[in-house]
């Protein structure tokens, strides 16, 4: 079942329980109770962490997994009551593909969920409930969903917005190579030797030639060429004198660990970003995901209204 890989499901293992917990009813959703220990259970870790920054932040925790628990309560109850409910044989059929897609028995896949702190059973039910939701979501939630073509494009649009194209360069580059220990009187050498080649570029000879001259290394050896890389992919050190030289001349020289680098600009180019048609499965898919959250967060509005739910934990002070 998609959603319910074995690494997701591992990662709800729960938190121990805090010794200072005393079991209470958290919430009554309709006639169903929910207790402080199911909370706890539930995302006691996230609890737990949130607790460091005091009680009130302990207790505004405990309310947001309530409400996440009373949302699955209102959830289970609507599909029990349209005849739809997920069966045992439906939590074994998606148990056994979650053993099959990583490698797996059923008995092996037992074993991994143990050794992660968590019950099989509470296994099981964490699977039912996942279930419940896709249940939810394709009988009730899917059937409001339209995928409008204009709510793509502007998507498509907004995601542009936020993704400026990358630059791309095709750099070459020299190194006058300094050694590890090397005093300042040496660097101001290699310094001078690195600006005076750069010099002769600006003066017109041919970037590889003097590159040839002056770097007996790397660079040398294959043209004194760096390579296509996008402008993010920058060493720290090149990043802002890279960014800095137009195409067709070089940075100043550049102090590093291996020696005085001069690092020419051969190209640069803004990257296309992809098309809309290439982008259509993945905008579609995220479209849909946030209409389906949009509607549940509605649906769920209005089960509360509707139904009988009592917060029995008081806010925080």
């Amino acid at each position: 079942m998609r959603g319910l890989l074995l690494a997701v499901l591992l990662a709800l293992a729960p938190a121990p329980a805090s010794a200072a917990i005393v079991d209470r009813v958290a919430a009554v959703v309709n006639d169903e109770v929910i207790t402080l220990s199911e909370v706890y259970d539930f995302a006691g870790d996230y609890i737990e962490q949130r607790a460091a920054a005091g009680p009130e932040s302990r207790r505004a925790a405990e309310l947001e997994v309530l409400d996440s628990l009373i949302q699955r309560a209102l959830i289970r109850q609507e599909i029990v009551e349209l005849g739809i409910d997920v069966t045992d044989l439906d939590v074994d059929r998606a148990i056994d593909d979650i053993a099959r897609r990583n490698g797996m028995d059923r008995d092996q896949l037992r074993d991994a969920v143990q050794a992660q702190g968590m019950s099989w059973t509470q296994y099981r039910d964490e699977i039912k409930e996942g279930l419940r939701q896709q249940q939810f979501t394709g009988y009730i939630m899917q059937t409001r969903i339209t995928v409008d073509e204009d709510e793509l494009r502007d998507l498509y649009n907004r995601w542009l917005a936020d993704h400026p194209p990358a630059e791309v360069l095709d750099l070459g580059a020299y190194l006058v190579p300094l050694p590890p220990d090397a005093d300042p009187a040496t660097v101001e050498a290699a310094i001078a030797r690195a600006e005076a080649g750069r010099q002769r570029v600006a003066a017109g000879e041919d970037f590889v030639a003097v590159a040839r001259e002056l770097d007996s290394g790397a660079f040398a050896a294959h043209d004194a060429r760096i390579g296509v890389l996008k402008d993010s992919e920058l060493r720290p050190e090149l990043a802002e004198p890279v960014r800095a030289t137009p195409k067709g001349s070089t940075t100043p020289p550049i102090v590093t660990d291996a020696g005085v680098m001069v690092v020419y600009v051969f190209d640069r180019r803004q990257e296309p970003p992809p098309s809309f048609e290439d982008m259509r499965d993945e905008l579609e898919q995220q479209l849909y995901q946030d209409l389906i959250d949009d509607e549940i967060e509605q649906w769920v509005q209005q089960a509360r209204r509707q139904a009988a739910v009592e917060v029995k934990l008081p806010p925080p002070q």
